[in-house]
């Protein structure tokens, strides 16, 4: 990933935790455990997932149940599972998802560690670019990223693309969470457009969760407008204080009636446009958030204190 500490995807409330577990993969009935794996935890919600950073598929390589890797491996090639050892599909780019029809057939243990392993690769791949642009083979096609990167969230990084102005490529971080996040993003999407929130068109999505290509949304998002805004008395303080609060009001009164759509109102989720002497806020990622309880927001709390607190950890964690 492109940090060195994350934000919990599933509460936001907390910086995960490196922490070590014991994993279990099904390979075609064979148990096949790892006894130390890097994996994140929440010391707030209890999240864990094993690191995108730490645990690469090859990691299965050293398992203590077979003598050699010679032998693991032949276990795996005999159960089908040559991908992870050499791609089936030949590319020119050192940065690619695999074909998705080969990782639909994977075992639900070795799928995801395989799109854990994949994400994990492109994603620390286009990070160690540093700048300029870079082709990614998203299974079906080809874009070309300018990096750095355009942007980041608890479970996914943003980067513009060469081949459409008007659209972002967004990929998922390297954990089941996060591609789940992806997929719901996708099916929710259209419900807030359908209800008048201003939301990003969705142009191709992986089934796996793993990238996604949206339209770009206009402005900038709130916890980069908020330190620009001037003192509370200030015009423009007031009118991007009054938007945002009859915005999270609409949303927040989606979530009573559509407790199952109910999403983060960060302020890096919500977008402000200033043009002229007006304001409109828009909602960028749609993605649930279960974990978050809205029945005693207070805008007052949100504004004053929340979102200064929300823009220092994304600092301290590298998203802004």
């Amino acid at each position: 990933m492109s940090t060195l500490l994350e934000l919990c995807p599933r509460c936001e409330a907390s910086i995960l935790k490196r922490v070590e577990v014991a994993h279990d993969i099904d390979v075609s009935g064979s148990v096949v455990r790892l006894p130390k794996v890097q994996a994140e935890e929440c010391p707030a919600c209890g999240f864990r997932s094993l690191s995108g950073r730490e645990v690469r598929l090859f990691d299965v390589l050293f398992a203590p149940q077979y003598g050699t890797i010679r032998e693991l491996i032949a276990a795996l090639r005999t159960a089908g599972y040559v991908g992870m050892f050499l791609r089936q599909d030949r590319t020119e780019s050192a940065l690619a998802f695999g074909s998705r029809s080969y990782v639909r057939e994977l075992d639900d243990g070795v799928r995801d560690l395989y799109l854990d392993n994949e994400s994990s690769h492109v994603i620390e791949g286009l990070g160690a670019v540093g700048e300029g642009w870079v082709p990614v083979e998203l299974a079906s096609r080809r874009l070309t990223v300018k990096l750095p990167r355009l942007g980041e969230g608890e479970n996914g990084i943003v980067y513009d693309v060469k081949e459409a102005d008007d659209s972002v490529l967004k990929l998922a971080k390297p954990r089941p969470y996060s591609r789940n996040h992806l997929r719901e993003e996708h099916e929710f999407t259209e419900f807030f457009a359908s209800h008048g929130i201003p939301v990003p068109e969705i142009v191709d999505a992986d089934p796996h969760g793993s990238f996604m290509i949206k339209k770009r949304l206009a402005g900038e998002s709130l916890a980069r407008v908020y330190e620009t805004l001037g003192p509370p008395d200030a015009p423009l303080h007031r009118l991007v204080r009054a938007t945002t609060e009859r915005f999270i009001a609409t949303l927040l009164e989606l979530f009573v009636t559509h407790p199952e759509v109910k999403t983060s109102v960060s302020p890096n989720n919500i977008f402000v446009l200033l043009e002229d002497s007006t304001c409109r806020c828009l909602l960028v990622d749609t993605g649930p958030a279960p974990l978050h309880d809205y029945s005693r927001f207070s805008f007052a709390e949100y504004w004053e204190t929340t979102i200064p607190q929300k823009i220092r950890q994304y600092r301290a964690v590298g998203y802004l």
